[in-house]
C-alpha cells in the first residue's frame, strides 16, 4: 500500500463500492492529484444495459505484473470480492503458510467441502509452480540457447588453442637457432607469449565489437540482462585470453 487504507470489514455488500486503484492507474486517471477520496464510473457496459456504479478510491497500491510476467504493469483497480457482482469465472485464493504444499491442500479441501461439497476447487498450486508453469517456453529458450552458448565456446576454444599451438610448433626451428646464439629459455617464451597475447587482444577486440553490434538483433529474447552484459563479455574473453596463452 502507498496511499489510503486496504479492505477492511466495513466495506460490505450494500456499503459504498470501493477500490485500491494501482500506482499506474493513479496516475492516468487522477495525475498530480491525490486519488484516496476520488470517484469513477466502472462496469460501465450500456450494450448489457449496465449503467455502472460510481466507486470511490481508498487506496493505492504498488503496481503489480498482474496479467502477465513478459508485459510491463498496467493500471488496475482492485474491490473486495463482496462487492464483486460477476464471479462467474470463479475465484482465486492466495494462502500464505508454512505447511507443505502436499500436506495444506488436504487440509483446503476439506475446509471447502465443509462450506458447500459441490464447490470444486482446481488447480491447486505453489506460487512457484504458478511462475515456472508460465515461464516453461523461456526457461525451455534459455537453456537451448545457453547449451548452443556453451557449444560455440568450446569450439571456439578448441580453434584457438589448435591454431595458436601450431603456429607455435612451425617456429621450432627458429626457436633452436634463438637458443642455439645464445637466447635463454625464459626470453624465448616471452616473446612467444607477448606475440600471442597481441594476437589475442586483437581477435578479442574484433570479436567483441562484432558481439556489440549483433547482441541488438537478440535484444527481445533478453529478459534482465543487457546485449552489452560486461560480466558475460568478460567471462567469454578471459577464457579465450587464457586458452590462447595455455596452447602458445
Amino acid at each position: 500500500m502507498l496511499a489510503g487504507r486496504e479492505f477492511d470489514a466495513g466495506d460490505t455488500a450494500t456499503s459504498q463500492k470501493v477500490p485500491i486503484v494501482s500506482e499506474s492507474l493513479a496516475r492516468q486517471a487522477f495525475p498530480g492529484v491525490n486519488p484516496v477520496g476520488r470517484h469513477f464510473l466502472a462496469h460501465w457496459h450500456p450494450r448489457e444495459g449496465k449503467p455502472g456504479d460510481w466507486i470511490e478510491v481508498v487506496g493505492v497500491c504498488a503496481d503489480t505484473r498482474y496479467w502477465s510476467l513478459r508485459q510491463d504493469p498496467v493500471g488496475i483497480f482492485y474491490e473486495p470480492y463482496i462487492q464483486t457482482a460477476n464471479l462467474d469465472y470463479g475465484a482465486t485464493y492466495d494462502i500464505r503458510t508454512r505447511l507443505k504444499a502436499d500436506s495444506l491442500a488436504l487440509a483446503l479441501r476439506r475446509a471447502v467441502q465443509s462450506i458447500d461439497p459441490d464447490l470444486p476447487l482446481m488447480d491447486l498450486r505453489t506460487q512457484r509452480e504458478q511462475i515456472d508453469a508460465t515461464t516453461r517456453q523461456e526457461r525451455i529458450s534459455a537453456t537451448l540457447t545457453g547449451g548452443f552458448g556453451i557449444l560455440a565456446l568450446a569450439l571456439a576454444c578448441v580453434g584457438i588453442y589448435g591454431t595458436m599451438a601450431y603456429s607455435v610448433a612451425r617456429r621450432t626451428n627458429e626457436i633452436g637457432i634463438r637458443l642455439a646464439l645464445g637466447a635463454l629459455p625464459q626470453q624465448v617464451m616471452a616473446m612467444v607469449l607477448r606475440e600471442a597475447s597481441w594476437l589475442s587482444i586483437a581477435g578479442i577486440a574484433s570479436g567483441t565489437g562484432a558481439v556489440l553490434v549483433l547482441a541488438r538483433l537478440v535484444r527481445s529474447l533478453l529478459y534482465g540482462l543487457q546485449p552489452a552484459d560486461p560480466i558475460s563479455l568478460a567471462g567469454g574473453a578471459l577464457l579465450l585470453a587464457v586458452v590462447g596463452l595455455a596452447a602458445s
